[in-house]
């Protein structure tokens, strides 16, 4: 793709999805409705929902909003800094990144289908662990490339 050959497409790209969930995760971070969706108690037998569940009633998704905005600077700086666009072989990586992330996807969608039918009760956060999951492996996998090639 000729496009993928411009670092700045990259950091246009990253940033502006990365802004559009930092923003939806700072503003519903601790919002009254959105605290009314989470299941009403510990109804799980499983640390790991139960915390995620806290973690998600106490507001803290906003940290994770605010760390997305700052990895989106640090790909943009290191995308910016490469001052010629990539090579064949550094496209092929970033669009081999690029297959995985969505195949990745398309593999946890269904996972976090079934969740949701085995217990409704806790379908918004596996549908936030989703989200969280999948973008943050894609921020800092392309920081990684950012870095990596910046040189």
């Amino acid at each position: 793709m000729k496009l993928l050959r411009k670092p700045q497409i990259n950091a246009v790209l990253i940033s502006v999805i990365s802004a559009f969930y930092a923003l939806i995760f700072i503003f519903v971070s601790g919002h009254l409705e959105f605290n009314r969706l989470f299941s009403s108690g510990k109804t799980l037998n499983s640390n790991f929902w139960n915390g995620w569940s806290d973690f998600l009633k106490q507001g803290n998704l906003k940290y994770i909003g605010y760390a997305y905005i700052i990895l989106a600077l640090a790909v943009v700086v290191f995308s910016l800094i490469k001052k010629q666009e990539y090579d064949e072989y550094q496209i092929s990586i970033f669009e081999k990144g690029i297959m995985i992330m969505g195949a990745t996807m398309v593999l946890l969608f269904p996972l976090a289908l079934i969740l949701v039918l085995s217990d409704r009760t806790y379908c918004v956060e596996t549908l936030m662990l989703l989200c969280v999951a999948h973008w943050s492996i894609v921020l800092v996998a392309d920081l990684i490339y950012a870095i990596k090639y910046s040189r």
